[in-house]
């Protein structure tokens, strides 16, 4: 299929794009890659009558002053492999990337563009609030900051208002004494996951000091597992307790039933890769990795 009509306006600075944006209202949507806005576009699901191209603007950067790490919203998928940051002190993130389409995708994709889309299957939102990241966004009215977990509202839709982009997402360094994993399964290598778990960890003379837990699968936006998160507090390294854990975690949800897998089949899903998560990251902290 094609789209609908539209006009493509070309953004010669971040200011440029923010005023485009706003004249533009709910009928404008920026576009760099255009891995997730185009399909999207050709199925007529998005008909948008404005695109505003902003590949050219310099929002490709990672910084970090040491206590949060600063990615730009325009840094594409496949930077995230080479960035030592992320190898030494992001693993779960890490490991979530390799899960992200096909190499096109990666080296096209941007990490803007995945948040702003929200696909409810999708490995970066998951990340995100996994580790409690910030979404920076900017309008013409200024800059504001939207916890991960409130930005995400619903299956492709966000906290974003009309006229507003992000340009950054902020991650919280973690502490030396931290380790993660994601897992992630579904059909086809590259395909969307049927379910995924992301897990990280800080540990303490041999026990979890504090734990995070991330599932996509079970809602339409991606959930956080506090009560397993208090469950592990205290567990050994050696023996957390992961399959209680996800037994129970998995027990709390109520996945739904499509054309790709049953509830039941994504509930005994979630406990398993659970369980699987919660042990590779209790062994990489044991191990030292």
């Amino acid at each position: 299929m094609r789209p609908a009509a539209f006009e493509y306006h070309r953004a010669t600075s971040l200011e440029h794009a923010l005023e485009l944006l706003g004249e533009f209202g709910e009928d404008g949507r920026p576009i760099a890659g255009g891995q997730s806005l185009v399909p999207m576009m050709n199925f007529r699901l998005a008909r948008p009558g404005h695109l505003v191209d902003i590949n050219r603007l310099p929002l490709d950067t990672m910084e970090s002053d040491g206590q949060v790490l600063r990615i730009g919203a325009l840094t594409r998928h496949i930077a995230y492999f080479a960035h030592p940051l992320i190898a030494r002190h992001f693993p779960a993130f890490l490991e979530a990337v390799h899960y992200i389409g096909h190499p096109t995708i990666r080296r096209n994709g941007s990490i803007g563009g995945s948040i702003s889309h929200a696909d409810p299957t999708a490995e970066l939102p998951a990340v995100c609030v996994l580790h409690d990241a910030e979404i920076v966004v900017r309008s013409t009215a200024g800059e504001r900051r939207i916890k991960a977990a409130d930005f995400f509202l619903s299956a492709y839709v966000t906290a974003l208002e009309p006229g507003e982009m992000v340009v950054a997402v902020e991650f919280p360094v973690p502490p030396a004494n931290s380790r993660g994993s994601f897992i992630e399964q579904a059909e086809r290598s590259g395909d969307f996951a049927t379910a995924s778990i992301g897990v990280t960890l800080e540990f303490d003379a041999g026990r979890i000091a504090r734990a995070a837990l991330v599932c996509c699968g079970a809602d339409l936006v991606p959930i956080r597992a506090p009560e397993i998160e208090d469950f592990l507090r205290g567990k050994p390294l050696d023996a957390p307790r992961a399959a209680e854990a996800a037994r129970m975690f998995a027990a709390s949800t109520d996945p739904v039933d499509d054309h790709v897998a049953s509830a039941g089949y994504r509930r005994g899903l979630i406990e398993e890769l659970t369980r699987r998560a919660i042990e590779a990251a209790c062994n990489k902290a044991v191990e030292g990795r």
